[in-house]
């Protein structure tokens, strides 16, 4: 089984098109890969009537869970609450909005079938012309913190913080998680590098948002990302725990 997290915040506009861009597509690799698929919906304290729509769907099909969190506690919060309320083996997050595409969802189950990593993570990064009207100021700033995470880990990855990833199951049952923010993405994929885990990465489209607006702050996830960086040089050169 293939357990599918995906946060929302506000993103009624974005439920309603998963009864045509997201389920049907999701069903058809599953079926491809025979895989048994089960959806985690977990609203992080929406103000919209996000959850009314997801009610919808939960009542319409019986491979929808839906995890309400009563107030905005973050990615981070919503993330780790997918997965615990998860059955599968595997683990894919992915965003409410669908700006990685779900139809990328085979790259990620091909290539772990590939290579059997302990993670396979989206990065549009990889290959020119995969972003899609991305500020180019985001660009910089993207590009520059990745390049101190790789410098630091002394790993070639290219993108840290994308959420679009398939996780093997296990690999949480060890790992602490601290982050309640957009920066779990980096944090996961940072302590499975330093751990000495297999990380692949394959390249994959970052779309522009259709409906509602991106939550991320990008001045707190700045200095949140800045902290990381911290963390992950204390824990690898120092010999320090990660808190």
């Amino acid at each position: 089984m293939i357990s599918i997290i995906i946060p929302l915040y506000n993103e009624k506009d974005n439920v309603l098109i998963y009864k045509t861009d997201l389920f049907p597509v999701i069903e058809k690799i599953g079926k491809e890969f025979g895989e048994i698929i089960e959806y985690i919906m977990v609203d992080d304290g929406s103000k919209d009537d996000t959850v009314v729509q997801m009610q919808k769907l939960v009542q319409e099909r019986n491979d929808v869970i839906l995890i309400k969190l009563e107030k905005n506690q973050g990615m981070g919060s919503a993330i780790k609450s997918g997965i615990a309320a998860s059955k599968g083996n595997l683990i894919i997050t992915m965003d409410a909005d669908l700006t990685f595409r779900p139809i990328d969802v085979s790259q990620l189950i091909a290539k772990y079938r590939e290579t059997n990593a302990d993670c396979i993570s989206g990065s549009p990064f990889l290959k020119e012309g995969l972003f899609e009207n991305v500020a180019t100021y985001r660009l910089i700033i993207s590009k520059s913190i990745n390049f101190l995470y790789r410098l630091l880990l002394g790993n070639n990855i290219s993108c840290v913080s994308p959420i679009f990833r398939l996780y093997k199951r296990e690999i949480f049952n060890t790992m602490k998680i601290s982050s309640n923010n957009f920066d779990i993405n980096a944090e996961i994929i940072s302590k499975l590098i330093i751990n000495g885990k297999k990380v692949v990465e394959v390249p994959v489209p970052l779309l522009k948002r259709r409906y509602g607006k991106s939550n991320i702050n990008i001045r707190k996830e700045a200095i949140n990302y800045l902290l990381l960086l911290y963390k992950i040089f204390k824990t690898k050169y120092l010999g320090k725990e990660w808190e």
